[in-house]
């Protein structure tokens, strides 16, 4: 059976995931919930990608995609040396961080 998505609970987590990668980037604790989350949740966002309907809200999809990008790209890992690309520098990432937490907290 499938399962219903409560979009407005995942926006309060994700605003809660968030303040807490701001406060402490680089909290191997705080990676570890990003990584789950972003297991757990962020497949949600190709169903817009299929469906006309486009069931994720806008927010909470860029939300899940910048989880993805923080922790593939973020301070656990060496990325901000000269070889990496400027787009992933940490400063960047912050940057994301809070135009994403800005954006949920518009649509709660």
């Amino acid at each position: 059976m499938a399962e219903k998505i409560n979009f407005k609970n995942m926006r309060k987590e994700l605003i809660q995931l968030y303040e807490e990668f701001l406060k402490n980037p680089s909290d191997e604790s705080i990676r570890r919930k990003v990584i789950k989350y972003e297991l757990d949740f962020g497949g949600l966002s190709l169903y817009n990608d299929y469906l006309k309907s486009q069931p994720v809200p806008k927010d909470i999809e860029n939300a899940l995609s910048g989880l993805s990008t923080i922790y593939q790209y973020g301070w656990w890992k060496d990325t901000n040396k000269a070889d990496a690309h400027e787009v992933f520098s940490n400063e960047n990432l912050i940057t994301l961080a809070k135009r994403i937490l800005e954006d949920l907290k518009k649509s709660k």
